[in-house]
């Protein structure tokens, strides 16, 4: 292999790319990892990535943040949770691999946009009032409510053939209900007793 030249000069860490190195490279970056392809041409990853980099190859393109989202962000940040941002983010500008709360919740961040305790505190009573988000989520959650499937996987779990004979005895389901919401009292009691919140 012949030595890698910049400037007229050997310089003897840089990798010396051959011609069949890139063709492997062009041909096996969609099937393989990074990883892979480091290690079938004995090279660091680093090296592996930047070569990748500079020939323009990409498994997906980067979808960046636009000035009308980073505007959105700073208007609404203090007003709006994350997930109602992000909520608004997938109808205003859909994206190929999707919105998710933690990247509202990182840009957030990198922009050094951070609530109040005041703000979060409105925040969060807004999305628990009837109607909010929180509101929604705790009126049709299981654990509250008690759905007789929950009852069945709480008293046979992992089991999905019991489950299904429970399911089918509401008898069963009604004394379900009254254990757990037994178990419920007796740990609240607990805690009081021992002074935990």
């Amino acid at each position: 292999m012949s030595m890698p030249y910049r400037n007229g000069n050997i310089v003897w860490n840089a990798t010396a790319w051959t011609g069949e190195m890139i063709r492997f490279l062009k041909v096996n970056f969609q099937t393989m990892t990074n990883q892979q392809l480091s290690r079938a041409l004995d090279l660091r990853l680093t090296v592996t990535r930047n070569k990748l980099s500079e020939l323009g190859l990409k498994r997906m393109e980067l979808e960046y943040w636009c000035d009308d989202q980073v505007k959105f962000l700073k208007d609404n940040y203090k007003a709006m949770g994350d997930v109602a941002m992000m909520e608004i983010f997938k109808a205003c500008w859909p994206k190929q691999k999707g919105w998710k709360r933690s990247a509202v919740h990182k840009k957030r961040k990198q922009l050094g946009l951070f609530r109040t305790p005041k703000e979060i505190h409105k925040i969060a009573s807004r999305n628990s009032s009837k109607g909010g988000r929180s509101y929604t989520i705790d009126k049709n959650s299981s654990s509250k409510n008690m759905h007789p499937r929950w009852i069945a996987q709480q008293l046979a779990w992992r089991n999905k053939d019991l489950q299904t004979a429970i399911l089918k005895h509401p008898e069963m389901i009604s004394a379900g209900r009254s254990l757990i919401k037994l178990k419920r009292v007796i740990k609240q009691k607990q805690k009081n007793a021992t002074g935990k919140v």
